[in-house]
């Protein structure tokens, strides 16, 4: 095995390497940071981790490399030049860092150069390629999210999560496991604030806050040290979003180009910090998704139980769980209508899945249904006299008019004066970049996220004209698909997302017209629209990378630039909005 082959190979277990790096970070800030200036024990670890990493590295690449190389080896200048910028870069750096308030936000940039320089080395070496690049872009991915979970504290640009001495919200719970014993509620959940959902995420969170109690954490430390969980969970996400592209057939600039988007997309970075259940749900929702592509493409028996499990795990972590359900059942009756030999075997792995999901999925709802009369799918509304009730504007408003009065990049969202957003799609495309907050007044930070705004404009549009193109592509036959491409997989393939992409915007809809309310507006409920946007991009480029015309390659440059200048411009935002916080 190459000494490329090896490096590559440690990656081989991402869930674990994501694991310890949650805990390294863990280590280093177990207090939570959100006053931007590190402390002596966190700068010491750092550059402890530092000395200790470069001596590996010196001493790994000595006994790699001949001896009579390393004697007789060529300067090559380019990388000359290259290692005398990477050093001015370090000192100056250096010099920020020690002197500057935003040292998080300054190491995380130098962590994001250090990534860069990593790649431009391989790319010079000729050892730079679709997965090394992937990994890449994932760390970067832990980066950004690491640093955001770090400036923003458990109380800020959340939902529904109030100060630990409330009784209500998220963070109530949670403590509500941790103060008794970790039994169910002996009251209706939809008495009490945001009680209603599956207790899966809570359950798992009170684990993780009593552990700290033990340790001798505070309440407030320990329920701050929650993000580390959600930001777990947001990478993990991202490791399985890969998979899914992998598992799509794309390879080249159509891998990189479309999991780029899904490692600098804001909302995820957003719910990385989020002290809810919407990522937990939002990483069982995209599990499922893998799964159900691995068993069409093997149906075994595991691979079905396994997607019974991702399904059933987010239903009991939140109920909108189940919207991955429908798409699902599309494959399992194409599955049955053609593999006619096969269907006892398949009614087998049938019934297995549904005793497995069943039970995981609805338990929840069976036990309010029959001890406390709670009907299935209730949840603890708003009233008609709540600031952000909209049922006073029209259909015809809510889908098509704009508020002309209150033109922002950022959701109108103004409490005082009873300002709220009402075009449920602006909002949808407001609350993917920045949530419910307003992150900046004016400044850099302002441009920032109108640039953003208008980029991730172009980048929706774009992903729909592509997701319109697979389908098309799909039905007129194999000479239209990428070579290598079975059109009976794809045709189904494109099947599979199409049911999914439909069922989570219907959803949005229903759900905007049945709790017609500012909240409800927002982007958290269907974030798995963002993979299946990227993979519709991504199907294109597959496509336009093995044609080597004009056309194509224009196309691939098109994308690969509007992609790049999104990353950019949301890791630019993001780490502005820890410099000069604003919300």
């Amino acid at each position: 095995m190459t000494g490329l082959k090896k490096r590559e190979a440690v990656f081989s277990h991402p869930y674990l390497l994501l694991l310890l790096g949650c805990l390294l970070l863990y280590i280093l800030f177990p207090n939570g940071n959100s006053n931007n200036v590190l402390d002596a024990r966190a700068n010491g670890c750092l550059a402890a981790l530092l000395a200790g990493g470069a001596v590996c590295v010196f001493l790994r690449k000595k006994a790699l490399s001949p001896p009579q190389s390393r004697r007789s080896a060529d300067v090559d200048p380019v990388r000359l030049v290259m290692m005398l910028c990477i050093a001015v870069c370090i000192l100056c750096a250096a010099y920020l860092y020690f002197s500057s308030p935003f040292q998080l936000e300054i190491l995380t940039l130098c962590g994001l150069l250090l990534l860069l320089g990593i790649g431009v080395h391989l790319h010079t070496g000729h050892r730079l390629n679709a997965r090394w690049v992937c990994i890449l872009l994932g760390a970067a991915a832990f980066l950004l999210r690491g640093v955001y979970i770090l400036y923003t504290t458990y109380l800020t640009r959340q939902h529904d999560v109030t100060p630990i001495d409330t009784d209500y919200g998220h963070q109530a719970y949670i403590l509500y496991f941790v103060n008794h014993a970790f039994q169910l509620p002996n009251f209706s959940p939809t008495s009490v604030w945001e009680f209603y959902h599956p207790p899966f995420y809570y359950f798992t969170s009170a684990l993780w806050v009593k552990l700290q109690l033990l340790f001798g954490a505070e309440t407030a430390v320990a329920m701050e040290n929650v993000q580390f969980l959600t930001l777990f969970y947001s990478c993990a996400a991202v490791i399985v979003s890969y998979k899914i592209l992998r598992a799509c057939g794309f390879e080249g600039s159509a891998l990189v180009v479309s999991f780029a988007v899904l490692c600098f997309h804001p909302s995820l970075i957003l719910l990385a910090g989020s002290i809810n259940n919407d990522m937990l749900c939002i990483l069982f929702s995209l599990s499922a998704i893998l799964y159900t592509l691995r068993w069409y493409q093997t149906p075994t028996r595991k691979n079905i139980l396994l997607l019974a499990v991702c399904i059933g795990l987010a239903m009991m972590t939140k109920s909108s769980g189940a919207l991955v359900a429908p798409a699902a059942a599309v494959l399992f009756l194409v599955k049955l209508g053609k593999e006619k030999a096969q269907r006892q075997m398949l009614w087998r792995q049938y019934a297995a899945f549904f005793a497995v999901c069943v039970p995981l999925g609805l338990w929840w709802n069976i036990y309010g249904k029959l001890r406390f009369g709670v009907p299935f799918g209730s949840f603890s509304g708003l009233t008609t006299d709540n600031p952000q009730y909209l049922g006073g504007f029209s259909a015809a408003q809510r889908l098509w008019g704009i508020d002309w009065q209150h033109l922002s990049v950022f959701e109108n969202w103004d409490w005082q004066n009873h300002i709220f957003e009402y075009n449920l799609w602006i909002a949808l495309l407001k609350t993917s970049l920045f949530d419910e907050a307003t992150l900046f007044n004016n400044g850099p930070g302002l441009f920032g996220a109108q640039a953003l705004f208008w980029i991730n404009l172009l980048l929706v549009a774009v992903s729909l004209v592509c997701m319109v193109l697979t389908a098309v592509f799909a039905v007129r036959g194999r000479k239209h698909l990428p070579r290598g491409w079975n059109t009976g997989a794809a045709r189904v393939q494109v099947l599979y997302f199409a049911v999914l992409y439909v069922t989570f915007l219907l959803f949005y809809v229903w759900f905007c017209f049945s709790a017609p309310y500012a909240c409800t507006q927002s982007f958290r409920y269907i974030v798995p629209t963002v993979l299946i946007g990227s993979a519709g991009m991504g199907s294109i480029l597959e496509r336009t990378r093995q044609v080597p015309r004009r056309l194509q390659k224009a196309t691939t440059g098109v994308c690969a630039a509007l992609c790049a200048v999104f990353c950019l411009l949301s890791t630019f935002v993001y780490l502005l909005a820890g410099m000069y916080p604003l919300q």
